[in-house]
């Protein structure tokens, strides 16, 4: 177990077995940094979630190597006791990193992350949706070489910190109407009728748990089976 055997940030985790691998071998997460719950009782998940993610989240910037992991399926994923343990006296609390696939759950990969966002290769983790980014609450991942409406852009838009005060919804919409279509344009290096400006914005339960960025999408008026970069002021792909 973590507590045993405390594993260090770098290193690679089976978590079904609660094990260290090495990172060459199939892992589900990836440690980026260790520390010490300090609750004075067990917390519940919501709780916990909130005491852990904003700092993991920070933590996951900089292991990666640049912020717009929320524009990719790499998603900071902290790790504590759990009840016998916390009963034991375990207070241990791992900031992990992890790809997900399309129903949110880590992945199983080999290599390590760190440094993943670092230069031009992140695309290679890019989020793509099935779900409408502007019209449907939930967003759904796909896979971007299968039928897709959505792209999130690199290029978040960092709104604060989670320990402030959160912007009115009108702040939020307004920067992001402005920014938005920009970043759009330098993804399709031009401008097209059939590929519009959207975003997502964070709520208050997310706000509090460090989702603080607005992430730019491009959305097209119909699936596509392929990434739109670059598609300029073409019309869809066939």
């Amino acid at each position: 177990m973590y507590a045993e055997h405390p594993p260090s940030p770098g290193q690679c985790l089976d978590t079904g077995h609660a094990a260290v691998v090495a990172c060459t071998e199939p892992h589900d997460a990836e440690v980026i940094n260790v520390g010490k719950l300090t609750a004075t009782s067990m917390p519940d998940e919501t709780t916990a979630s909130t005491m852990t993610m904003p700092v993991c989240r920070d933590h996951m910037t900089d292991y990666l190597g640049g912020p717009d992991a929320d524009s990719t399926n790499l998603v900071a994923m902290p790790l504590w006791p759990n009840d016998e343990e916390w009963r034991q006296g375990q207070r241990w609390l791992l900031c992990t990193v992890a790809e997900v696939g399309m129903d949110e759950k880590p992945l199983t990969r080999t290599g390590s992350l760190e440094g993943a966002l670092r230069g031009g290769d992140q695309l290679r983790f890019q989020t793509c949706s099935v779900s409408s980014p502007s019209r449907d609450a939930r967003l759904q991942r796909g896979r971007c070489d299968a039928p897709h409406l959505g792209e999130a852009l690199p290029g978040v838009i960092r709104l604060g910190d989670s320990a402030g005060p959160m912007p009115s919804s009108d702040a939020v919409t307004k920067l992001a109407q402005q920014r938005c279509p920009v970043i759009l344009r330098r993804y399709l290096g031009g401008q097209t009728q059939e590929v519009l400006p959207a975003w997502r914005v964070p709520n208050a339960e997310s706000w509090s748990r460090g989702y603080t960025n607005i992430v730019c999408y491009a959305e097209a008026i119909r699936p596509v089976s392929v990434r739109l970069r670059n598609l300029g002021p073409l019309k869809l792909p066939s």
